[in-house]
């Protein structure tokens, strides 16, 4: 009976051990996917997704010009067409996650901007997708 059990915990293991190398490999889902999102405030992003990183750049609004690239991204698919992404920008610092719903051409964000300073702030918005490119892995 031990050495049944052995084999059982050691199976599962080893099984749980695979399952997560593979998911390992499932975190950059969005490669080749690019688009322009828009917030109700009028400002817009352009993304894209390439190797395993993103980059975006402000397109309108406030910011435009500003942006950021070779960032590295996890996903998740959560749904049909449905994504969940986030990254670290380190320098600034801001942690961002991004919800998208390809069928209904909306996204919504939420974060912490600048965290650990005085500037801390919060994000969470919601926006409508256009220019979509969309290359599911």
């Amino acid at each position: 009976m031990k050495k049944l059990m052995v084999i059982f915990v050691s199976a599962f293991m080893f099984i749980s051990v695979g399952t997560y190398a593979a998911d390992k490999n499932l975190e950059h889902l969005l490669d080749g996917s690019s688009m322009n999102y828009h917030y109700q405030s009028g400002s817009g992003i352009h993304m894209e997704f390439y190797n395993g990183k993103l980059k975006y750049e402000w397109i309108t609004g406030p910011r435009k010009g500003n942006g950021n690239k070779d960032l590295t991204y996890k996903s998740r698919k959560i749904g049909h067409k449905m994504y969940m992404v986030s990254w670290l920008e380190a320098e600034n610092p801001d942690y961002i996650t991004l919800v998208f719903n390809f069928d209904s051409s909306v996204m919504y964000s939420s974060g912490i901007a600048r965290f650990g300073s005085k500037n801390q702030f919060t994000v969470f918005d919601g926006g409508i997708i256009e220019n979509l490119v969309l290359v599911e892995k």
